[in-house]
């Protein structure tokens, strides 16, 4: 674990059940995601299914148009003919509305989970139970918009290495 969170005795039972009811199952979006508000010591138990609408991963830089947009300035084209040639690709409004997103999601903040992180999530469980081990993710929510989510995997190692809050 990268860092030592402190959970509730309850979290603890919960974390045991789960682990143990998914020994032998095959692999499906009805699989657990637990989300840790360590602010409340709230910690709800979601379906990969259901992660996407309560976590809504931020995708606004996966937007082709900014894609586009970067490559040509990491090739040395000057910013504004970088810009011109993606408004010809893609049009102008489009263009700008991609910038336009991707500067409202800096600004009020992501907490680091973006559609890449939630895809890689989604590859590395399937992954995991297919080789027929049981890890469970657990997402530690960011205390502010500009903390970033953290991922930790939740074994028999992390259950019985868990500190217990006071």
């Amino acid at each position: 674990m990268k860092r030592q969170y402190k959970f509730l005795e309850k979290h603890l039972a919960e974390f045991s059940k789960t682990y143990r009811s998914l020994d032998g199952i095959k692999w499906s979006l009805n699989f657990p995601v637990f989300l840790f508000d360590r602010d409340w010591f709230r910690l709800k138990k979601i379906t990969v299914s259901d992660l996407a609408k309560e976590l809504k991963p931020d995708n606004s830089q996966e937007a082709p148009e900014l894609i586009q947009y970067q490559q040509l300035l990491k090739e040395g084209h000057e910013h504004l003919l970088a810009i011109q040639e993606c408004w010809n690709e893609f049009g102008i409004e489009d263009f700008h509305r991609s910038l336009r997103n991707s500067s409202e999601s800096k600004k009020k903040g992501n907490n680091g989970w973006t559609f890449k992180k939630y895809v890689e999530l989604l590859v590395r469980y399937r992954e995991i139970i297919e080789n027929k081990e049981v890890l469970i993710p657990i997402l530690i929510l960011g205390r502010t918009p500009k903390e970033d989510h953290q991922l930790e995997w939740i074994s028999y190692s992390f259950i019985s290495e868990l500190t217990i809050a006071d």
